[in-house]
């Protein structure tokens, strides 16, 4: 209710009142954390790489997205 409200008080839509405080809130990262991220998602593909060998995703995709038409 608070943000329909600035919504209201400050002339903009709810969307763009939401939009800026999300984007205000964000946090930035450093290089540093960002390339320790990259790093952890990488081991993490990696290990479960191990268990998809041979695993056709896009195959899956479309046998699911056409399974019931």
């Amino acid at each position: 209710m608070r943000l329909k409200e600035e919504a209201a008080r400050t002339r903009k839509s709810f969307s763009a009142i939401v939009r800026e405080k999300v984007r205000s809130k964000r946090k930035k990262l450093s290089k540093a954390e960002v390339d320790k991220i990259m790093a952890e998602t990488e081991k993490l593909a990696r290990e479960i790489g191990k268990y998809t060998k041979g695993f056709d995703s896009v195959k899956a995709l479309r046998e699911i997205r056409y399974h019931d038409r």
